[in-house]
């Protein structure tokens, strides 16, 4: 079996008694600086850490590999290969459509906001007109059960 993702510190699927220490891979980083002492660059620091990864990536794939039914023959991984233990851990986020234009609408009303609050306590709605880059709006604003200005919706033009 291949692997899809291939680095030097990889090796092979079961071959784990191979596998190197932390130290060991740090070490294989090493050069010998102008005074004699031993010293990693920056960028080979980054290497060390990326085959490091990847070894434990990989180690953590074989752990996973898990056999779903251990009495077929011949057996059925639960992960064909690395790529598919690395979908398995992937976090779905789901995407959300933006309204920009709403969002934009929204900021400036709530920029504005204050200068147009009513004076009566008792008042639960009101709108007001602004223009926004030379067009204008009017937003719409509910109060809440706690009493806070809500943009309930707004329109284009004035009302």
């Amino acid at each position: 079996m291949s692997l899809s993702l291939w680095h030097p510190f990889v090796l092979a699927e079961n071959d784990t008694t191979t596998m190197k220490t932390k130290e060991e891979i740090l070490n294989s980083f090493y050069t010998a600086g102008a005074n004699g002492m031993p010293e990693i660059a920056a960028p080979d620091l980054l290497n060390a850490m990326e085959a490091y990864k990847q070894q434990s990536l990989q180690d953590a794939f074989n752990a996973a590999r898990m056999l779903k039914d251990e009495s077929s023959a011949p057996p059925d991984y639960r992960f064909c290969d690395l790529d598919d233990y690395i979908k398995s851990t992937e976090i779905k986020v789901a995407k959300h459509e933006r309204d920009e234009l709403s969002e934009h609408i929204a900021l400036v009303a709530e920029s504005v906001l204050p200068n147009f609050l009513p004076d009566d306590p008792t008042v639960n709605e009101f709108s007001f007109d602004f223009n926004m880059m030379g067009i204008g709006y009017t937003a719409f604003y509910i109060k809440d059960e706690n009493g806070y200005w809500e943009m309930n919706r707004w329109r284009l033009g004035r009302e």
